[in-house]
């Protein structure tokens, strides 16, 4: 390089700060290009379905692969750089120049045909960067600061305003301690305080006469967020026998990926919420192969496989990093073509009239600052934040395990605002704590039992009336969840049964609205063979599996039960009567309390305290299901560790989870956004239906709305056998709840009303003050020996077709009878059974056993 100059800073942040330093001959100016824009707090985007349409129009970004390229090939370690932010400095030198410096620009750029062209395609890419979103913040900034000593030409401040956002402001760089001041502000001010200093030297500032500066900052959030706690640190290959140890985000979820033959890599897609931008990761498959993949990766190669990514469920393994990159861009500028800006043959006579006609511009310095951190906290520490990831279940895996590139695209415009390649996450100036581990964990026996009282609920199946009978129990679970959190467990079965044994004994309207409700066949065969359908699963002896229902109707001294009533409930609802008194509240709360302890084996206590045996109670009817079976499947409870479960409203914390590898019916169901599998028991009827929803924030409450919409049959239609790797949390859920207002929601108000009709059962004006039902649920390890699975241990980590069924965060499950279709069973984890965090540490060491070995 010929002249005398001096040097100067330019920076770019992910905050991407470029200032390029202008001379003259022999004075030295700077030029400063920046475009600001605030973006509002970014708010948390629910999971949900994308369709990724690549941008298809001219990517213009040869120019930014052949930077990346030329800068990666000389960096051996971490690097950073905004093509975006480079291109948008050089472009306003473009604007001025003349000549072979004209020439070269748009040359090496590879502009368009003519300068308005090149004012069109600048323009769209910055109203894209500039579109405002809440979900993110892209701020990008562009400024041009002049010295007194010279003035910009009129047409050229017009052009760069118009067309580039570009402001120029006039300041006596001689005076260099406020100017630095006034330029370190403004860089701090659009880098949201990242970048607090970009220049510090006075004397260059003296000597320079025209800075362009340009800023970016952007900060991010994952669309689909990985959660603190699955991370867990592991072994980072930076070279074919040295690895250090780094903290890994993992996630599992529906993401585009595809397959580079050419480049022997792979190529995943990770967007940011707000359906704008994304970060693509390509990583060569040899522990080594970065330095190939840096000669082979180019434009055309990467467009073509953007074209082809397909969204399969995925699990990603993606190392935190968080590094700072600066570069002195000359060489490499004039290695890409673009020689003239930097020698005294400079022409840039469109910018700027010189009081001395001696006076000529040339670049004397071009410099960017950049600066990335990846997290799973989406939020910025410096220049540009990548915030985390997910899920789901994958078939393919990406373990980021190696050296790689990245990229940030705006997937509207096509424009990469930042490339990078990571070759050591450690090297950072951040700090890590280190994740709690996860492990795997088995399944095994259920203990169910469930009392409802008073006046409660029927189920009854029609063979007319098909898949009917099922919605109530659907309708039900609805009713119980639509508000609250908290874990929740209803028995539709047994309310069914207590509901259809008292329509026998209403009429009028009271019936009608149970039968509605209840989808029953009015007339009464139809209604006794519904009966005996649904009560049907607890008359068969089973092997592996204990279920029993009992009915009984309490009645006062003073009340007359109708003896048709009595016969009815004997012979179609295996139920009986017995007489309590009332009057002495704690007796009779005893003796009901000792019935319910008895037949639920002794899992439910009580149903009913003598405070709510009011004098005015006559009748009493009670239902208490019972079951317990082991699994078809048992788990072995030793590799059952601790894990992050997701609890809303108050995020990770930990739980039990067991965890198996075997064959069970399988599906996404789409219409659901929520993932099915069936865990069958021993004893081949009775299985349990464990429905996930994709989305983690509010994802429970729109399953359960969608739910209505979707049978039951159909979802049990839609599984196939897969081999699946499931993870499910141990959990233990009672509930105790009056019915009333539920039922009254869903329409059977007259029951209630001083105008009932339950004649049928007793003379006298007589109606129902509540329903009481109490339910428990117990779900864990225990399981048939004899027909376990257990040795089925390998859990590839690569090119596994094993799908993952992960239950980290609340879902819904059914437990049913095959044979009658009936619901015994139905709840909603939110806050499975927790643990201390000292019993999740002792455990750390168990974690994740099925997963060690590959094959």
């Amino acid at each position: 390089m010929s002249g005398t100059y001096t040097g100067s800073a330019m920076a770019i942040l992910i905050l991407g700060l470029t200032t390029i330093l202008v001379s003259m001959v022999p004075m030295a100016a700077e030029a400063a290009a920046v475009v600001q824009r605030n973006a509002s707090a970014r708010q948390l985007d629910l999971w949900e379905d994308e369709d990724y349409v690549p941008y298809r129009g001219d990517r213009f970004n040869v120019f930014d692969w052949g930077l990346c390229k030329n800068l990666a090939a000389k960096y051996p370690s971490n690097m950073l750089i905004s093509p975006i932010s480079v291109k948008l400095a050089l472009v306003l030198l473009y604007e001025g120049a003349q000549g072979q410096t004209a020439h070269e620009l748009a040359g090496a750029l590879e502009l368009p045909n003519g300068r308005e062209a090149t004012r069109d395609r600048f323009s769209t890419i910055l109203r894209s960067l500039q579109t405002y979103q809440q979900e993110y913040t892209l701020d990008i900034s562009t400024r041009l600061i002049v010295d007194t000593s010279i003035q910009p030409k009129q047409r050229y401040s017009a052009i760069v305003k118009t067309f580039y956002s570009t402001d120029i402001v006039t300041t006596n760089l001689s005076n260099a301690r406020p100017a630095l001041a006034s330029i370190n502000a403004w860089v701090s001010n659009v880098t949201h305080g990242h970048i607090k200093e970009v220049l510090t030297d006075e004397q260059k500032i003296k000597e320079s006469v025209f800075l362009v500066m340009n800023a970016l900052y952007f900060e991010g959030t994952w669309r689909h967020p990985f959660s603190k706690n699955a991370t867990k640190y592991g072994a980072f290959h930076t070279d074919i026998e040295k690895s250090v140890q780094v903290p890994y985000m993992n996630a599992v979820g529906r993401f585009y990926y595809a397959d580079i033959p050419e480049l022997d890599a792979q190529l995943v897609r990770l967007p940011y919420l707000g359906h704008k931008y994304a970060m693509f990761i390509v990583v060569p498959r040899a522990r080594t192969g970065l330095q190939q993949l840096v000669k082979d990766i180019n434009p055309f190669v990467i467009k073509n496989h953007m074209m082809l990514m397909q969204e399969i469920p995925l699990e990603v393994s993606l190392p935190k990093f968080k590094f700072d990159f600066t570069t002195h861009l000359e060489s490499t500028l004039r290695e890409l073509g673009i020689r003239d800006i930097f020698d005294n043959t400079a022409a840039f006579p469109g910018i700027a009239r010189a009081r001395a006609n001696s006076q000529r511009l040339i670049v004397s310095d071009f410099v960017q600052k950049a600066g990335i951190e990846v997290d799973e906290t989406g939020t910025t520490a410096q220049v540009v934040t990548v915030v985390s990831l997910g899920n789901k279940n994958s078939d393919t895996v990406v373990n980021v395990r190696h050296p790689f590139f990245f990229f940030i695209e705006d997937e509207f415009s096509g424009a990469i605002v930042f490339v990078g390649k990571v070759t050591n996450p450690l090297e950072t100036n951040g700090f890590f704590e280190e994740p709690v581990t996860k492990s795997p964990n088995p399944f095994g026996s259920t203990i169910f039992s469930a009392v409802p009282v008073a006046a409660p609920v029927t189920p009854a199946t029609d063979p007319n009336t098909g898949d009917r009978f099922n919605f109530f129990d659907i309708e039900l679970l609805q009713a119980l969840t639509a508000e609250g959190e908290d874990n929740i467990v209803v028995a539709p079965a047994s309310v069914k049964a207590a509901l259809t044994a008292l329509v026998e004994g209403t009429g009028g309207r009271t019936a009608t609205e149970i039968l509605t409700l209840l989808r029953l066949p009015s007339d009464t065969e139809s209604l006794r063979l519904a009966a005996e359908r649904s009560l049907a699963p607890f008359k068969v002896r089973r092997v592996g599996a204990e279920l029993d229902i009992a009915t009984r109707l309490w009645t006062g001294n003073d009340v007359t039960v109708n003896p048709k009533y009595s016969e009815i409930l004997r012979q179609y609802y295996n139920s009986d009567v017995e007489v309590v008194n009332f009057v002495d509240a704690p007796g009779a709360s005893h003796l009901i309390n000792n019935w319910v302890r008895e037949t639920t084996r002794g899992h439910i206590k009580s149903i009913v305290d003598p405070g709510s045996l009011g004098s005015g109670v006559r009748l009493l009817l009670t239902n208490a299901l019972y079951m317990k079976s082991t699994w078809k499947t048992s788990f072995d409870r030793s590799l059952t560790a601790p894990r992050c479960f997701q609890v809303p409203n108050y995020g990770c914390e930990n739980t039990y989870l067991m965890e198996s590898l075997a064959y069970y019916p399988y599906a996404y169901i789409p219409s659901l956004q929520a993932e099915a599998i069936e865990l069958p028991y021993a004893d081949g009827k009775l299985s349990m239906l464990i429905l996930l929803p994709e989305r983690l924030e509010d994802g429970i409450h729109a399953l359960m709305k969608d739910l209505a919409h979707t049978p039951l049959p159909s979802i049990i239609g839609s599984l196939q056998e897969t081999e699946v790797l499931l993870s499910l949390p141990r959990f233990s859920v009672e509930t105790k709840i009056d019915l009333r207002s539920a039922l009254e929601g869903l329409g059977i108000k007259d029951l209630f009303d001083l105008k009932a009709n339950i004649s049928g059962i007793a003379n006298g004006p007589l109606k129902v003050g509540n329903i009481l039902h109490n339910a428990k649920i117990e779900v864990n390890e225990e399981g048939t020996i004899a027909s376990a699975v257990t040795g089925i241990a390998v859990v590839p980590l690569m090119g596994s077709t094993v799908q993952r069924f992960r239950a980290d965060h609340p879902f819904v499950f059914i437990l049913r009878d095959s044979d009658s279709g009936s619901v015994l069973f139905a709840g909603r984890v939110t806050r499975p059974d927790l643990i201390p965090v000292s019993g999740a540490q002792n455990n750390i060491n168990m974690s994740r056993r099925l997963l060690r070995r590959s094959v």
